[in-house]
């Protein structure tokens, strides 16, 4: 490949990048987000979310789960890795998402992601983030 068109390429990526980071920020329900506030659930909301997400892993294809239960399965591996969540549920559902290749298989779902802060993933369809260092839009703040 070319000098010319490799760092063309750098460009696009970097400002998809700053676009993804500044611009695009919310959920798939078109609800207009602070992508700097998080979403606040109770510690047993969050729980039986995890149990569900769980559950959906277990039980469907990644190509049959609807584009919210990848939002909400996206939102609590990232709540659990920024919150440093470990131990019971937690662990089952890390554990099940390696198991599956989630984060491998995700993008093949979704292949128009593009980076985000921290090597992780930003998916324009689902306004959503995975992993690399997710906004506070991405993440639950998990009270008692």
């Amino acid at each position: 490949m070319s000098t010319d068109r490799q760092s063309y390429k750098i460009f696009l990526a970097t400002v998809c990048f700053f676009f993804a980071t500044f611009f695009c920020t919310g959920q798939a329900d078109n609800t207009k987000l602070n992508p700097d506030s998080s979403k606040t659930i109770s510690k047993v909301a969050f729980d039986n979310l995890v149990d569900t997400c769980i559950k959906l892993l277990q039980t469907k294809q990644l190509l049959k789960i609807t584009d919210s239960g990848h939002i909400d399965i996206m939102m609590c591996l990232n709540t659990i890795l920024v919150r440093q969540l470990t131990g019971g549920r937690y662990d089952k559902l890390k554990t099940i998402a390696n198991e599956k290749n989630y984060t491998k298989d995700i993008i093949k779902i979704y292949p128009d992601w593009i980076p985000n802060k921290g090597m992780g993933f930003y998916f324009p369809k689902l306004k959503m983030e995975l992993y690399g260092t997710p906004r506070l839009y991405a993440v639950f703040n998990v009270t008692k």
